[in-house]
C-alpha cells in the first residue's frame, strides 16, 4: 500500500495549478535565466518496487514541500485534455518507432512521445522554479542544475522490490518480477532515450539510499536531514 498523504497531495495540487498559471503570464520571459533561480529541489529516482514514491511522500511530508508524482500525470491529462490511456503509454517510456507512430495516430496530431515529454520537462523546470518541491522520477535529475537541489536514487534488493509489489498490485511472484523487470527497462531505456544517461550509475546521485538495509522512515529522515543543509546552503545565498 503506498503511503498516502492527502494534506501534502492538496497543496500540490493547488501548487500546480498557481504554476500552469504563472506560465502563461511569464510566457517566454520566465525562459531568461531561469538558472539562477531553481531551486531548493529534491529529485528521487527509483528502482521499480523499491519504494521510491512513498519515499517521496514521507519526504515532502516532513519538509512541508510540495509533491510531484502522479500529479503529473493528472494535469498533463487535465491542462492539456490528453486521455489518461495515452499518457500512461508514454510516461517513462521510450516507444519504438512503430509504437510512437501508433501512439501518434492514436492520440491525433501534436501528440508523441517527445511532445509529452517536452510538456514535463516545461512542468518540472516551472516546478523547480517555484522551488520546495520533491520531483519524482520523469528524468527531472537531468533537467535540472545539480548545485541547486538534492539528486537521490532510491534502490533495494530485488527480492524485496517483488515481495512490494506483490503485495501492492496483488499479484503472483512471476507477474511481480516480470513488472519489476519490465518497469525498470522502461525507465532505463526513457533516460537513456531522452537524455542519454545510465540512471543506475551511482555516480550520478548525492545520495543513494538502500531501503532493503534502512526503512523507508529511515531513509526519509537522511533526506531530510540532507535538505535542510542545502536549505541553509540557500539562505546563506539569498537563494530562498
Amino acid at each position: 500500500m503506498s503511503v498516502r498523504v492527502p494534506a501534502i497531495e492538496r497543496r500540490a495540487d493547488e501548487r500546480v495549478l498557481k504554476w500552469i498559471h504563472a506560465e502563461h503570464n511569464q510566457d517566454e520571459a520566465s525562459q531568461a535565466d531561469t538558472s539562477k533561480r531553481l531551486g531548493p529541489f529534491i529529485t528521487i529516482s527509483r528502482e521499480a518496487g523499491a519504494g521510491g514514491s512513498e519515499l517521496a511522500g514521507l519526504v515532502a511530508e516532513k519538509l512541508h514541500w510540495d509533491l510531484l508524482d502522479n500529479e503529473i500525470v493528472d494535469f498533463m491529462e487535465q491542462h492539456y485534455g490528453t486521455p489518461r490511456c495515452l499518457i500512461q503509454r508514454v510516461d517513462e517510456k521510450h516507444e519504438n518507432w512503430l509504437s510512437e507512430i501508433l501512439t501518434s495516430r492514436i492520440g491525433g496530431l501534436g501528440f508523441s512521445e517527445s511532445t509529452y515529454t517536452h510538456r514535463v520537462s516545461k512542468l518540472v523546470l516551472l516546478a523547480a522554479s517555484h522551488g520546495n518541491v520533491v520531483i519524482v522520477g520523469r528524468g527531472a535529475k537531468y533537467l535540472l542544475p545539480p548545485e541547486q537541489g538534492l539528486s537521490v536514487r532510491v534502490v533495494a534488493p530485488l527480492n524485496s522490490r517483488i515481495q512490494r509489489v506483490m503485495s501492492q498490485h496483488d499479484l503472483s511472484e512471476k507477474e511481480a518480477r516480470h513488472w519489476v523487470a519490465n518497469k525498470d527497462r522502461q525507465r532505463q531505456n526513457y533516460i537513456r532515450g531522452h537524455f542519454h544517461q545510465d540512471e543506475s550509475d551511482p555516480h550520478l546521485y548525492d545520495l543513494v539510499l538502500n531501503v532493503g538495509i534502512v526503512s523507508l522512515e529511515e531513509a526519509a529522515e537522511i533526506v531530510v536531514d540532507s535538505a535542510r543543509r542545502l536549505i541553509e546552503k540557500f539562505a546563506k545565498q539569498g537563494g530562498c
